[in-house]
């Protein structure tokens, strides 16, 4: 089974599952006119590994899952890779799914991902009931009025999904704006 396709007319998620169906054993390359690149690997129609940019296993397949623009390729055959992902691939379409739905709504927000957070004037006393997790401080710490999220994204090793839920949040709660 050989296909090749543009991301921007056709869901990866449903061509993933296509050759999952078949019990297809192969890659997805998958590239984007920005230069970045990806790929996930099939064995038995199951997905053993993913890797785009600095991420694998699971945050690489949702990262390239939510890309709306780019090319892809299934490429049959063994491949030696690593093992990144245990999740069966029924249970990581759903949550891909779920993703794209909500990364829709956090887009409304946020606009692009080419925007870039700087922090909002906050008075002293409303600075006293402000909470973080400590992932909200990984990705705070980055911001700096210059950085776009996807800089940020990268920079702090989390995907941009997360990120962007992360500062779509402080956007919501008025501590950041996006320019």
């Amino acid at each position: 089974m050989s296909l090749k396709g543009s991301l921007s007319s056709i869901n990866l998620a449903d061509i993933i599952q296509l050759v999952s169906n078949s019990k297809q054993t192969g890659r997805f390359v998958l590239s984007r006119s920005n230069g970045q690149k990806g790929a996930i690997y099939l064995k038995n129609g199951e997905i053993v590994h993913a890797e785009v940019d600095e991420f694998k296993g699971e945050d690489a397949i949702f990262t390239v899952i939510s890309w709306d623009d780019g090319e892809f390729a299934f490429e049959e055959g063994a491949f030696e890779t690593g093992s990144s992902v245990i999740r069966p691939i029924t249970s990581l379409l759903m949550e891909a799914a779920r993703r794209i739905d909500e990364w829709k709504l956090l887009r409304k927000k946020i606009g692009s991902i080419d925007a870039i957070p700087e922090f909002s004037a906050i008075d002293r006393q409303e600075r006293r009931k402000i909470s973080l997790s400590t992932m909200e401080w990984v990705i705070i710490a980055k911001i700096d009025g210059k950085k776009s999220i996807s800089q940020i994204s990268r920079e702090c090793g989390v995907n941009i999904y997360d990120t962007s839920r992360i500062i779509y949040g402080m956007v919501t709660s008025e501590l950041i704006k996006l320019k």
